[in-house]
This record gives structure tokens, sequence and C-alpha cells, in this order.
């Protein structure tokens, strides 16, 4: 098997970056090599250091909207990454190349497609962004979640799980309180808003569940996001059975301590939230590319486990009526997290194609 080195391109926040974590966790487990290829902005630098696996940085950014100074920018950067992938691809010489997500995979998989290379891509969302359907025209193979996602691609794709990391699926609840200091038996909401917050979400929120936790005795775990931080502390104050975090690694121990989610509806909450079976209420964020959040929500919107709340909707008093709603119809949970997998997973098919 040579060297064993597999190449997984991804760029931007936690949303592309931690599948690709699930997926390298699975491929080192087999024997195999991982490496990811990473745009040099800070959440995806802490999130790999955090990984413990190898990188190596980009200079990408993001494609602007328009015609611009920046567009122009935004090509250069491209062209110097397409060769500095080339010339790290010949180095690593890998046995294939996954895309999970950002505009780094469009220069790395184009340079490995150049250099023969087994090549994937991994969409995540219902609605896929511009780079994956570029990059569906050149890959071998491309991953999909959602059923509803096949249309907008041309060929080869293979419907798929998500890859959702161990450390979410194996927590215990008991564990998690004892070493947060929490007594068992109370009603405990999670909130976030994805690496970077999301400050309505995070100051409506707050206030809701704060005014409700004076009339009915609940418990809060609110992970503000970088930046969001400081505000949101100074609302809660010293409260002790509100607890605010600017980020937690573990989220899969912050999903066990909890019983109803309030969050956005990227890609790996959906399907973290729906293998955990953890009832939601789900904000999609309103600018993402396509309002793919909106249609991430709606697949697996459940009647009485799921609340969508459109950002231009949530005020304290809808969010207040959705907490009320979940609360009123779910038992505190007591059991382990457990994943059940339906479809064929993801590492398994690619390590086929790849010794195919």
């Amino acid at each position: 098997m040579r060297n064993g080195n597999i190449i997984i391109a991804s760029s931007g926040t936690g949303g592309h970056i931690y599948p690709g974590i699930a997926l390298a966790e699975e491929f080192k487990s087999k024997g195999y090599n991982p490496v990811f290829f990473i745009s040099n902005n800070a959440a995806s630098i802490k999130i790999l250091k955090n990984s413990g696996f190898e990188y190596i940085e980009f200079n990408v950014s993001g494609m602007p909207r328009k015609i611009s100074f920046l567009f122009i920018t935004f090509l250069v950067k491209m062209k110097f990454s397409f060769f500095k992938a080339l010339r790290k691809i010949v180095k690593l010489n890998p046995l294939a190349v996954v895309g999970t997500g950002g505009y780094i995979a469009v220069p790395v998989l184009f340079a490995a497609k150049i250099l023969h290379k087994k090549t994937f891509i991994h969409e995540q969302n219902a609605v896929p962004g511009k780079a994956n359907i570029l990059l569906n025209k050149i890959v071998d193979k491309t991953f999909i979640n959602f059923q509803s996602s096949e249309k907008y691609f041309k060929k080869n794709t293979i419907l798929s799980d998500y890859p959702v990391r161990k450390n979410i699926l194996s927590v215990s609840k008991e564990k998690i309180l004892r070493e947060l200091k929490f007594e068992s038996g109370i009603f405990t909401f999670l909130v976030f808003g994805g690496s970077l917050g999301a400050v309505k979400l995070n100051e409506v929120a707050c206030e809701t569940l704060l005014k409700l936790s004076f009339k009915n005795r609940i418990r809060v775990l609110h992970i503000t996001g970088f930046g969001n931080y400081i505000k949101i502390q100074e609302k809660v104050g010293d409260n002790p059975d509100y607890r605010v975090f600017e980020y937690m690694y573990n989220i899969g121990a912050a999903y066990a301590a909890s019983d109803v989610v309030i969050c956005r509806s990227g890609a790996g909450s959906v399907f973290e939230l729906r293998a955990l079976d953890k009832p939601a209420i789900l904000v999609p964020y309103p600018y993402a590319t396509d309002n793919h959040q909106y249609w991430n929500a709606k697949e697996i919107e459940k009647k009485g486990k799921v609340i969508i709340i459109e950002e231009k909707n949530l005020t304290k008093e809808n969010l207040s009526n959705a907490v009320y709603a979940l609360k009123e119809n779910i038992k505190i949970n007591t059991a382990e997290n457990i994943i059940k997998f339906t479809r064929k997973l993801i590492f398994e098919e690619m390590i086929k194609c790849i010794k195919f």
C-alpha cells in the first residue's frame, strides 16, 4: 500500500473541517495516513491543531460575489494554491485526494486530477456549493448525504452516511454531569451558533432562557462562539444554572448533557442531531449560499421533534413558544448516545474506490 497517504482538502469553519476529521479518524484506524490541506484562517488552524492531524496551510479565501479588486486577489490566490498543491501532492504521492468543502478543494483537486490521483468530494448540504458543483465534473466520485442534492450533480454520485465523529456518539450523560458539577434530573438546553457564533441567535436565546429560568428550574449550556462570549457572560452574571463557553471542542459532551438543542442548521449539526435523535430548535443562517441551511433543516423536520424558526422571525416570544412546545412534550433524556447507520458508510465506500 505505498505510503498510505490520503489528502483531505477542507477550508472555512467547522462545517467543512469536522466531517474531514471524522473521515481522517476512520482512515487512520485502517492504517492510512491522513494529511489535511486547509486554508490559513484562524478557525481552520485552531480546529486542526486541536485534532492532532498533520496539516498544510494554503492562502485561500472565499470567492467574492461581485467583480472587484478582491475577485482578482481571489484568482491570484487560487493560482498560487494550485501550484503549491501540485508540489505537495507530488511529494506526498497520496492514494487519494478528498475534498470536504470550501474553495481550497478547487485548486487541490484540479492539481490531483492532473497528476492522475483518485479524487472524491463530499457534499454535506441539501443544496451544494458552487465549488462542489464544478468539481463534480472532474472527480471520480461525489458522496452526498441528502438524496435531494443528487439533482445538482452530473455524474458519479453515491448516497452515503454523514461521517459523525465518534466522540459525539459514546458519551456518558451521568459522567458529563458529574464533571460539570450539575445535579441530574434538571431539564437542560444547549445553545450554539457555530464556531464563529451568531449574534442574534446568542442574544435572543440568552434573554429567552434567562427569563424562562426565573419561572421554572432549567439549566443552560451556551456556547457563544468566538467574539460573543463576553457580552453573553455579562448578561448571565453568576447564575449557577447558566454556563457560558466560548467554544467546546468536545461537542459530544454538550449534546450528552442536554435535552433540547437550539442551534444553526449546518449539515454537521443536522446529522449529529439526527444521529442522536435529539430534539431541536433550528435557526438557519440566513446568508448561507442558496439558503442551504434552511433546506438542511427541512430535511430532518419532524412534527414535535424539530422546530424551524427563520432568523427574520426569531423573537423572544417565538423562541419561548418553541421552547415550551418541546419542553412539554419531551421527557428528560437519560439514555446514552447511539447512532444507527442505515446507508453506506462513506469511509468504507471511499476505501473500496481507492483499492479498485
